[in-house]
């Protein structure tokens, strides 16, 4: 086997390496193309093709057009046929206009899933809440094309797959007193809205929760079909927060009410409940005092929620007036 090569002689390969004389390729002056283009070969300006009208009008042959804008002959008889076939004519009008130089229409492949099958996707995607939720692969089958034509058919119009909007469930009592605000304060100003502290409460559960997608445009997030209901359940902690105009205010984390927590409860209202009672049955017999005497029996003195007893209506360890007012 022959050895090594040594050392010398390689330094001797690469200084005649370095010696050796270099050609370079003349610099074309080519038109970026767009990225959904393919490249077949030198593409020559708007400004090159009128260069090379303008030489050709003015009498220069197309071996000068060559050396001067090194535009090839081949190339300069074409870009004058296509100028006269869109009514390039020097002999009466030496104008070089637009679109006698400008690319013309290209048609590309056919395409292979039409008008229709792509508006029968869509419509099958917002017909419905059911179709919001259909998978891709549901979508294809139904439409007859490939899961990945479907994908970007989808993402072209605007679709994502995202989780649904989440609507808390509304009675008719509730939908009323939200009317009722509405219209009460339709013509509030920005400056009346900065007093205003909002507040909301959430249920958070540490457990992993079943997720749900489905197929909606970015500005689609309160359409009904895309909204789902929400009601409320048992969860291992409430978080609770409330921020204004300007400024983001306290929260805190309620965890759910123990039972000893409870018994104490108990104990504070039961005191409470009897200093309550005393000082509303006075009130109560002297309101009676003054009330016209009537026939018949007479009312009795009872403690209960309506003449002020506290109650507390939560039994499964919820949050309620008690557990607020402990915390604000």
């Amino acid at each position: 086997m022959p050895g090594p090569i040594s050392h010398l002689l390689a330094v001797q390969a690469k200084e005649r390496e370095s010696q050796r004389p270099r050609v370079r390729n003349p610099t074309r002056l080519v038109r970026p193309l767009p990225r959904i283009v393919a490249d077949h070969g030198t593409r020559y300006s708007l400004v090159q093709r009128t260069q090379c009208l303008t030489l050709l009008s003015l009498g220069y042959s197309f071996k000068f057009v060559e050396d001067t804008i090194k535009i090839p002959e081949k190339t300069s008889r074409r870009i004058l046929k296509k100028a006269e076939q869109r009514g390039y004519h020097p002999a009466e009008d030496p104008r070089i206009l637009e679109h006698h130089v400008e690319d013309g229409a290209r048609s590309g492949r056919p395409k292979e899933i039409s008008d229709a099958v792509e508006k029968h996707l869509l419509d099958l995607v917002i017909e419905d809440r059911n179709g919001r939720e259909k998978s891709s692969e549901v979508l294809a089958y139904e439409s007859g094309i490939s899961t990945s034509s479907t994908l970007r058919i989808l993402h072209k119009n605007g679709f994502g797959s995202v989780k649904p909007t989440r609507k808390p469930g509304l009675n008719r009592e509730q939908r009323k007193a939200r009317l009722e605000f509405c219209l009460a304060h339709q013509h509030w100003t920005l400056e009346d809205w900065k007093n205003v502290i909002w507040s909301d409460e959430t249920l958070v559960i540490l457990t992993r929760r079943g997720s749900q997608r489905l197929w909606r445009r970015p500005d689609e997030g309160f359409e009904r079909s895309v909204i789902r209901n929400r009601w409320k359940g048992f969860s291992e902690f409430m978080f609770w927060g409330c921020f204004s105009y300007d400024f983001k205010g306290p929260c805190h984390i309620w965890t759910p009410e123990t039972a000893v927590e409870r018994t104490d409860a108990e104990k504070e209202i039961k005191e409470l409940n009897k200093e309550l009672e005393i000082k509303n049955k006075e009130e109560w017999e002297l309101n009676q005092r003054q009330l016209p005497s009537r026939k018949g029996r007479k009312p009795q003195w009872r403690f209960t929620e309506k003449t002020g007893k506290l109650v507390r209506r939560s039994k499964s360890g919820g949050i309620d007036w008690y557990r607020y007012n402990k915390v604000w």
